[in-house]
């Protein structure tokens, strides 16, 4: 283990979504004897500052005057809040890392750097602007009012940072463009929960969902936003057509959009809508499909993103029906190792994947061993934190030895 450090961590997410990314690093370090600060968007308070601790971190959730999306690093009240809030903290931070660099996050880090004197770290975890998730991902008022903010603060401070975090190559080469020399930046997937996201029996869980006990099941998953689905729709649809018996699972809450998509496609006969489903409970519907599918079609924002649903696919046991697109592209390996099947982002190569797992359950079977063993190998968040120990030791011996020499001199 390295030395025990202090950290300071700045994030723009509210406390539930924070624990995807900076949570679970923050978590990690604890338990390897660091001591890590974690300031959040707090959940619905607007006016207080709240403190607590969980899983060992010092989670301070810091007040937002707005609500809903918006809740997420814009308020100019909440960055004038947490800048005072960081002029109050101690000043012995061995480091801050921040994660992104919307105003909430970039000002209170480059305040506290001045105030602290020590190396600053910025994560970079989705291609948002010009190009990215705004332009699909958010109404056309919101794209208005915030492209090319969304695009300033994405690109900006980038070159400010001591070393940078970025979650996919896409990303890496992105910051490379934007000026930050590629020696100072660390590509670090995020891992999958093992325990949590792992192979269990399908019938029991078949049943205790009310799903058909004995069809061949596909499913996909999202937390909040259901992306891509057009060509996989349309090959589950040629898939059926053929006559299999089969069914299509979307897990997660899914609005009147994405139901009405499903029934322009005519597949609302073969589609089971899980609806909102609790932490504890999305892994089993996992585990309750014979395939899982991550469409991934060539785009800026999933060249510049990691799935992290993939991942957990993965973890589950199951084989995946994918397009090798972005960092997607390490997963397309040899038949012996491979964890499913890579197509092309079309009806045609959707359906054809989609028909081979349906004929051959052996072939299902093996697949989502090897993707389970992917996991295990590739996506190990101990494996992750221990590289990013690695990077902080690294940037905190240069503080010292710089410290040193000015001493000396």
């Amino acid at each position: 283990m390295a030395d025990s450090l202090r950290i300071l961590m700045i994030c723009h997410h509210r406390l539930f979504k924070s624990w995807l990314r900076p949570g679970i690093l923050a978590r990690g370090l604890v338990e390897n004897g660091h001591q890590v600060t974690l300031m959040v968007v707090a959940q619905n308070t607007r006016f207080r500052f709240k403190r607590s601790h969980i899983d060992g971190v010092d989670v301070i959730e810091a007040p937002d005057l707005t609500s809903g999306r918006m809740r997420s690093g814009w308020d100019p009240i909440s960055v004038w809040r947490r800048i005072r809030c960081v002029r109050r903290l101690d000043s012995d931070y061995d480091l801050i890392h921040l994660f992104e660099t919307r105003p909430a996050t970039i000002y209170p880090g480059l305040v506290a750097r001045r105030r602290m004197k020590v190396p600053m770290l910025i994560d970079w975890i989705d291609w948002w602007g010009r190009g990215g998730l705004i332009e699909i991902n958010r109404p056309a008022w919101y794209r208005f009012l915030f492209e090319r903010m969304e695009t300033y603060y994405e690109e900006h401070f980038r070159t400010l940072a001591n070393a940078t975090t970025v979650i996919c190559h896409g990303l890496k080469e992105r910051a490379v463009g934007l000026g930050v020399p590629r020696e100072t930046i660390l590509h670090l997937r995020n891992g999958a929960d093992h325990e949590r996201f792992r192979p269990r029996p399908m019938k029991e869980l078949r049943a205790r969902f009310g799903l058909a006990p004995d069809a061949f099941i596909a499913g996909f998953a999202s937390l909040d936003t259901f992306l891509d689905l057009e060509m996989m729709l349309r090959g589950m649809k040629q898939l059926v057509a053929d006559g299999a018996s089969a069914r299509l699972l979307l897990i997660g809450k899914s609005d009147a959009r994405v139901r009405a998509r499903v029934a322009a496609t005519g597949l609302s006969a073969h589609t089971d809508f899980s609806g909102f489903v609790a932490d504890d409970i999305y892994p089993l519907y996992l585990n309750a499909c014979n395939v899982l599918l991550m469409p991934f079609p060539k785009t800026n924002y999933n060249i510049g993103r990691w799935p992290n649903k993939f991942g957990e696919y993965l973890a589950s046991g199951r084989p995946v029906i994918f397009n090798a697109v972005g960092d997607l592209q390490d997963f397309d390996m040899a038949d012996e190792n491979a964890v499913g099947i890579a197509c092309e982002y079309s009806a045609e190569a959707f359906a054809s994947a989609l028909q081979r797992m349906y004929e051959s359950p052996e072939l299902a079977e093996r697949l989502g061993e090897n993707a389970r063993d992917a996991a295990l190998r590739k996506l190990d968040w101990a494996h992750q934190i221990e590289r990013l120990e690695m990077l902080y030791a690294e940037l905190t011996e240069k503080r010292s030895a710089a410290l040193g020499a000015t001493a000396a001199g």
